[in-house]
């Protein structure tokens, strides 16, 4: 058996599962040590707060992980802290560190999928302070997406349609600590030449709007297995489709899927190199736009809800009659990851033999 270590929180969570029982106490993990045996994997559940460099040597040592949506992410920032650290000491953390920045992180997100050439045709910008906006404002167009870094199920995002209401937008989304910012106006009082600081300083996102859109599409890539649903745009959710009720969506061949959605979504998730990727997708017509994405904790409902999956064939995309739990899916997908990672290392040293 191939040791693994699977990190959980002081909960005793690990990862994201709908219909999970006890609510929100994540997946199963009797049944992922099953499922991981039947693959060839012992796996070792640790918490945390038991990961001890002085004594404990991680290098080579291959950890899946959870991360945490707790309010004000304080929790996750100490789950990134651990993360980081685990990788720096040679550990294989699945996936990398850059994939826990990203989560619930859209700033980070927008920066990934520029620098690693995801997609090129959805434009945006990103924004750490009201001062940095002001210094961009000719180059906005109207009208733009307007995206907090964090939230789910469409929370924080809205359409604004000019300046006046950007403005009104970014006040909105800060909580002001009026007493630091009086310290730092005296500071410009006492201090000739001192710049103040932006009273607005909770990064935000702004994406290009894709106009008449009635629906987007949810693709799960969990290895070969591709899941998806459509989200109507409903009455009264503005521009979202997320957060419209899992009972509204349409699932698995009954998405309609456009030709060359899958295509798409797998250029993206080969891309990236993880064991499994969350993608929202939006078709004009013409083109596909990449509108978020993540690689760790995503919520897995479309997994329950579908009938199936589809797999690539030789002759294209099949859907499969086939239902598996949220745990066996996932265990597949690490086993899939750690194998082709195995064929990749032996190719490097077989290349450097030459």
């Amino acid at each position: 058996m191939k040791p693994i270590t699977a990190l959980i929180d002081y909960k005793s969570k690990f990862g994201s599962k709908h219909f999970d029982t006890p609510y929100r106490s994540g997946m199963d993990k009797q049944k992922l040590s099953d499922y991981f045996q039947e693959l060839g994997f012992e796996i070792d559940f640790k918490f945390l707060n038991e990961i001890d460099f002085r004594n404990e040597d991680y290098n080579g040592q291959d950890i899946i992980y959870t991360s945490s949506e707790d309010i004000g992410y304080h929790y996750k920032s100490y789950i990134e802290d651990l993360i980081l650290a685990l990788e720096l000491a040679g550990a294989n953390v699945i996936p990398s560190f850059k994939h826990l920045h990203m989560n619930n992180n859209k700033a980070f997100m927008e920066m990934m999928r520029d620098y690693a050439g995801i997609t090129h045709n959805m434009h945006s910008m990103v924004f750490g302070s009201m001062k940095d906006l002001k210094m961009r404002l000719q180059a906005i167009k109207y009208p733009v997406v307007f995206k907090t870094a964090s939230g789910a199920s469409g929370t924080g995002v809205s359409l604004v349609r000019n300046q006046q209401e950007l403005f009104a937008k970014v006040k909105e989304v800060n909580n002001r600590n009026y007493k630091m910012d009086l310290k730092d106006h005296l500071r410009s009082l006492r201090h000739k030449g001192y710049i103040k600081e932006s009273v607005y300083r909770e990064k935000f996102i702004l994406q290009e709007f894709i106009p008449d859109l009635v629906n987007d599409w949810k693709v799960y890539l969990f290895g070969e297995k591709l899941y998806i649903f459509k989200r109507p745009i409903l009455g009264g959710r503005g521009i979202k489709a997320s957060g419209g009720g899992y009972d509204n969506y349409f699932y698995g061949e009954e998405a309609e899927a456009p030709e060359g959605l899958f295509d798409y979504a797998k250029a993206i998730f080969d891309k990236l190199k993880v064991p499994h990727l969350s993608i929202d997708i939006a078709y004009d017509g013409i083109e596909f736009y990449l509108i978020e994405f993540q690689s760790l904790y995503f919520g897995t409902a479309g997994i329950p809800y579908s009938k199936g999956y589809f797999v690539k064939k030789e002759k294209g995309w099949v859907f499969v009659s086939e239902r598996f739990e949220v745990e066996k899916v996932f265990a597949d997908s690490i086993a899939r990851y750690l194998s082709h990672e195995a064929v990749n290392v032996d190719a490097s040293k077989r290349h450097q033999l030459i």
